[in-house]
């Protein structure tokens, strides 16, 4: 015990040590208790209250701090009072100061009254950011009615599950919606309730600015307008969930948007043309079931979607998504136009320069100035009697074209093939970056400096053309 006590006294004679001057003195309690307080926000809300405890100078700090995250640890879900007790009391006893951020992730069960109190007193102290994370939802959830007519509320980030399952609930909102400074809005497995609810949930946010709607269900919406004069991000990710809801965006402030999903929603756009980057990602692997009876209506919602598109500047594609389109030839045929387009990439998977489709919007790009592949590249037609080429070529190959990367380079003949023909067709091309895969070459490898070797002597349709290999 003696041994224990004099290593402690060590311990803390260290830390002091490391605090003060030559003369003994504390420079951390020299510091203003607003400089304290701030550290203390930096810290987990359970550490921050612990300080108390360190001195009387410390006593009091934490009931000032600004920022407080409740987060159930695992071990504790088999002991939710020692949780819930520790939130009330935290509550209960720090002063009357306005809350910046206020964090909440927890199973709610039976004690959703307990609950809203909670949220109802990061609202009545003018809460900026507002983080929820409740699962175990019994039944639809009614929030505070006050929550969504919060005018200090900049920041809202809403998380409705029903179990570990991850099924949405029901989002209840009281008949008048006013978020008069909220600019970010994130919901995920939110199920919406109907028409009008949803509308006034989108009509009643005049300053947002990003949205993102993250696995939520529309399956009780027939039609919804995401309208926001302010809006800039727009964020989508979907399920394979069958909702059938049709989808107009107002994108006049638009300068991003992201889908990743299973496309079973018709999405229109209403001027678009202030839309800097986009991704679309119509998903593979889990998206793919049942793919059989519906490939028509994909070609369908894909090219619809590409059209909304159109004026975008830096454009973020998966190969899947083209491969979609070729569900109906027809709407391959009648690819928009990207009159802006000056950035392509391809994401998620090697792209396949046999790809018809791929070929046909490399046509409709007459701006495009850079080309990449982050996953790669392949040719599936290729044999040693295949004389496979870009025909005809890009118009903004002779024009435009001054860069292409290609990342993930096997080495292959067919890949060697569609540099060959890529470096032979774009004359105003100034760089081409090929980064080689890790898996295939080993550092310094004798195959790496042979395929190195190969793709320095293709011969190039612009003279001014150089060729980076890492």
């Amino acid at each position: 015990m003696e041994a224990i006590t004099r290593t402690r006294n060590a311990k803390v004679r260290k830390v002091s040590d490391k605090w003060s001057t030559n003369e003994g003195i504390d420079r951390i309690s020299k510091l203003p208790d607003s400089i304290l307080q701030h550290i203390l926000t930096f810290l987990p809300t359970r550490d921050a209250v612990g300080t108390s405890i360190l001195s009387k100078r410390w006593e009091h700090l934490w009931m000032s701090i600004t920022s407080f995250v409740f987060c159930m640890p695992c071990e504790l879900i088999y002991k939710r009072d020692l949780f819930m007790n520790f939130v009330e009391r935290v509550l209960m006893l720090r002063d009357s100061s306005d809350i910046k951020y206020f964090a909440l992730a927890c199973d709610v069960l039976c004690d959703a009254s307990r609950i809203n109190t909670w949220i109802l007193y990061a609202l009545q102290h003018n809460v900026r950011k507002l983080f929820l994370a409740l699962c175990g939802l019994l039944d639809a959830h009614t929030f505070p009615p006050c929550l969504f007519n919060c005018d200090s509320l900049e920041d809202l980030t809403l998380e409705m599950s029903h179990s570990t399952q991850k099924m949405g609930r029901v989002l209840k909102l009281p008949r008048s919606v006013c978020f008069s400074s909220l600019k970010s809005l994130y919901l995920k497995y939110v199920t919406f309730e109907g028409d009008y609810s949803t509308k006034r949930l989108f009509s009643g946010c005049p300053v947002l600015e990003n949205l993102t709607l993250a696995l939520c269900k529309w399956e009780n919406v027939e039609a919804v307008c995401i309208s926001a004069p302010m809006l800039r991000n727009l964020t989508i990710y979907e399920t394979e969930n069958r909702d059938n809801c049709q989808k107009l965006i107002f994108g006049t402030s638009l300068q991003s948007f992201v889908y990743i999903g299973g496309l079973l929603s018709d999405y229109c756009f209403y001027d678009s043309t202030s839309l800097i980057k986009a991704y679309f990602d119509v998903g593979c692997g889990s998206f793919i079931t049942e793919r059989a009876t519906r490939h028509r209506g994909d070609a369908y919602r894909a090219n619809k979607l590409l059209r909304g598109l159109s004026h975008v500047k830096n454009l973020a594609l998966t190969p899947y998504t083209l491969k979609v389109l070729t569900y109906a030839e027809e709407f391959i045929a009648c690819l928009p136009v990207f009159p802006n387009l000056i950035h392509l990439e391809f994401h998620a998977e090697p792209m396949d320069f046999a790809c018809g489709t791929l070929l046909r919007l490399l046509q409709n790009l007459p701006c495009l100035s850079s080309l990449a592949f982050a996953e790669g590249i392949c040719l599936s037609t290729y044999c040693e009697k295949t004389d496979w080429r870009l025909a005809p070529v890009p118009p903004c190959f002779t024009t435009r074209l001054k860069t292409i990367k290609i990342c993930n380079f096997c080495g292959t003949e067919g890949e060697l093939h569609v540099v060959k023909n890529l470096l032979k067709d774009a004359t105003t091309l100034e760089k081409m970056v090929i980064s080689c895969s890790l898996v295939k070459f080993s550092v310094g490898s004798g195959r790496q400096k042979e395929v190195r070797e190969q793709l320095l002597m293709l011969p190039r349709g612009s003279i001014s053309c150089v060729i980076e290999i890492s």
